[in-house]
């Protein structure tokens, strides 16, 4: 029976504060009673609002077959990956820029839609969904950008592995904003020196204080001038590869050598993505081999895995890899127990029954406008697998903003000009983008080849192997060397009713909208609410609030993909009432 990491995690869980491991005041966070605890445990710590800032509210959580239970939801929630953002009693103990109230709330964090929890052992302090402590800092781990939650009629549904509606870029900027108004404001100040532990209300506390804030918000002053861009991401969405690159920049070269982060996409699903052979919206990034853990450790450096670049000219050099925050045998862990994750299925028991009639029409259609692209899949089998079918944007039509950044981006190598390359050359002074991002990933993950050799195993194990990409796409040739990276990837549809917005950039808000002609889609819509409408499929997306989703935007088109657009309006509503069955 293969060993995954997380089979830890029910002692942790039952052993309460005991395994949890001290604050930096020497003593154990506090728990709310038993009773509390083994319930927070059951329902995963889950909390939801009667009403939050945008209308939006629940009284009861639940959560769906996916094949994960607490232990593996729990662990997934907060594992360490190694992201370093903040000083983690700095964010425990800021305050909101307008108010002395925490800025841990759980009503201000939902206005960034994270997900709230309760206080469990290994999130003593109540943090959302996606925080993750690494020794004195914290950030952010997968399960923040991939776990979702949409409201119907008072009841919350969580989806592990769902793409969320995290604002996470608005999320930045108000932590700027806090972190500005706290040293603006001496008696915020003396609160926040008062409150860390080991603080107090001195002098030399306050002096503290002072300067650890003022480093962070250089950092966020830094961070969010470099990824300033024209195009808003908003809710639901981040231009992750572009922000990716700016921090591979900023290790290797200088911040002002950023590129602007002017394509934003969706969260991708992660259920069954270590089946996948090819992952990436453009496809980019193989599984085989130790693809995945290569991937996963790009990841962490968009998130603010901290990697110290090093000037290497021999293989016996490189051999040493880069140091590193990554904690890549977390990493390999996190990729093994998505494999037990299984893609949501329509909860008739709370969202309206699907149409079985209506819906065996719809399956009619899909064979013969969507199959051949979104493979069907058994979500139950052991050994699915999925091969990635990839379309040229000249062929799918849709924005080729994110493809095209992908493809054509080049950066100062900095000090890695002169360098050897994992590709055993030289690097000169220019590089593609992609180029910089996996030389960090490569030599971070060869500083760990014990968790290289796991992602090797667990491969080979579960018959990942390295596959020809698969679909109507342009070949690399001499003359357009990344000419395949012009493409976006297709993939089944399985659980596709939990993933809203639609198209690699959410530009389009529904499924019905989705089989519209591209002149019927709404030009502009609101996005950031959990409330759904299980009619057209999609997130409710009238009105003007949280964020309003411009598709005249760089980036935003909602162009393409015109597959069933000419279909009669009584077909439209057959085919999505299918898509509720995947």
């Amino acid at each position: 029976m293969r060993r995954h990491h997380f089979p830890i995690v029910p002692l942790l869980l039952l052993t309460a504060c005991a395994s949890t491991g001290e604050r930096a005041s020497g003593k154990p966070p506090p728990i709310d009673g038993p009773r509390q605890l083994l319930q927070g445990i059951r329902e995963r710590g889950g909390l939801v609002l009667e009403k939050d800032a945008y209308g939006d509210g629940a009284t009861k959580l639940v959560y769906l077959d996916q094949g994960w239970g607490p232990p593996e939801t729990l662990w997934f929630y907060h594992a360490d990956q190694g992201s370093v953002l903040l000083p983690y009693d700095t964010l425990v103990h800021l305050e909101q820029a307008g108010s002395d109230k925490p800025f841990i709330h759980p009503e201000h964090m939902t206005r960034f839609r994270f997900l709230p929890q309760h206080k469990t052992p290994n999130n003593p302090d109540a943090l959302p969904v996606g925080f993750a402590r690494h020794k004195d800092q914290v950030g952010l781990t997968c399960a923040a950008c991939h776990t979702s939650q949409l409201n119907y009629r008072g009841t919350a549904i969580r989806i592990d592995g769902a793409p969320a509606l995290a604002d996470v870029s608005g999320f930045f900027r108000e932590v700027q904003a806090a972190l500005t108004a706290t040293l603006a404001d001496d008696a915020k100040l003396a609160r926040f020196a008062a409150a860390v532990p080991g603080g107090g209300r001195d002098g030399a506390s306050l002096e503290v204080a002072r300067k650890s804030l003022m480093q962070t918000l250089r950092w966020f002053e830094s961070y969010n001038t470099a990824n300033h861009s024209s195009t808003m991401e908003g809710f639901g969405r981040l231009d992750a590869v572009g922000r990716i690159i700016n921090q591979a920049i900023r290790f290797s070269s200088d911040p002002k050598n950023s590129l602007e982060p002017n394509a934003p996409t969706s969260y991708p699903l992660l259920w069954d993505a270590p089946r996948h052979d090819y992952v990436q919206w453009t496809g980019f990034s193989p599984n085989a081999g130790a693809g995945s853990l290569g991937r996963n450790t790009g990841e962490v450096v968009g998130v603010f895995g901290h990697v110290e670049v090093k000037h290497y000219e021999t293989e016996q050099e490189a051999k040493k890899g880069y140091p590193s925050t990554i904690q890549s045998n977390e990493l390999v862990a996190m990729e093994e127990s998505l494999r037990g994750l299984k893609s949501p299925q329509w909860p008739e028991q709370i969202l309206p029954p699907v149409d079985r009639k209506l819906a065996a029409r719809g399956e009619t259609l899909y064979q013969a406008n969507c199959v051949s692209c979104h493979a069907l899949i058994d979500r139950d089998d052991p050994r699915r697998s999925v091969t990635a079918m990839l379309t040229g944007i000249d062929v799918v039509g849709t924005d080729d903003t994110t493809a095209r950044n992908i493809a054509e981006a080049r950066v100062p190598s900095g000090v890695l000009e002169g360098a050897l390359s994992p590709k055993g050359t030289k690097y000169g002074a220019q590089m593609s983008a992609l180029s910089l991002v996996a030389d960090l990933a490569t030599r971070a993950v060869s500083a760990h080849p014990d968790a290289a050799l796991k992602a090797l195993a667990n491969a080979r194990l579960n018959g990942q192997q390295e596959t020809a990409k698969q679909g109507n796409y342009t070949r690399n040739s001499e003359a357009n060397p990344a000419a395949e990276l012009l493409a976006y990837k297709a993939r089944p549809l399985n659980g596709t009713w939990a993933s809203s917005p639609y198209l690699h950039n959410g530009s389009v808000p529904t499924l019905y909208e989705l089989l519209l002609p591209p002149a019927e889609r709404p030009g502009t819509f609101a996005v950031g609410r959990w409330e759904y409408d299980p009619r057209k499929v999609g997130y409710v997306s009238d009105g003007q609030a949280p964020f309003v989703f411009d598709t005249r935007v760089t980036g935003n088109s909602n162009r393409g993909h015109e597959y069933g657009v000419t279909l009669p309006d009584a077909d439209r509503w057959a085919l999505v009432e299918y898509l509720k069955t995947l």
